[in-house]
């Protein structure tokens, strides 16, 4: 084989890869907040709009209705309850629609391309029929 067919096939094989190719993670901010899956790998990515499922919680309503200091081991303790409790559900809402990574909002830099949907109505239902069957 000449140099120019290993040149052509070569040029052939990667142009196939490159059609082929799809668009690839996210970029967000150093202290960005991830739900559920990998900001670096995803191609299927959502986001929430965290002040507004944070407010649905029912440790966030404990906060608030009882004043709770921010600093004190009591709020400490409701934000990292309020948290799993969030992620649990990004998880849930990411398997059963197909998405491999759910972000906060404000949190993405660059989409890179990407559709990013917002999963946050679907959040706060979850959150609702939970607080229904309690």
């Amino acid at each position: 084989m000449t140099t120019l067919h290993r040149f052509c096939a070569a040029f052939a094989l990667l142009s196939c890869l490159v059609v082929g190719a799809k668009a690839q993670g996210i970029e967000v901010k150093a202290d960005a907040t991830v739900l559920f899956g990998s900001t670096a790998t995803c191609t299927k990515p959502a986001s929430v709009e965290w002040k507004k499922v944070r407010k649905t919680t029912p440790e966030w309503q404990t906060i608030k209705s009882e004043g709770v200091k921010k600093g004190t081991a009591r709020y400490s303790l409701l934000i990292s309850e309020m948290t799993q409790r969030l992620k649990r559900l990004a998880k849930s809402v990411a398997q059963t629609h197909g998405f491999d990574c759910v972000v906060c909002e404000d949190d993405i830099d660059d989409e890179k391309g990407l559709d990013v949907e917002d999963v946050t109505k679907r959040i706060i239902k979850l959150l609702e029929s939970e607080a229904d069957e309690a």
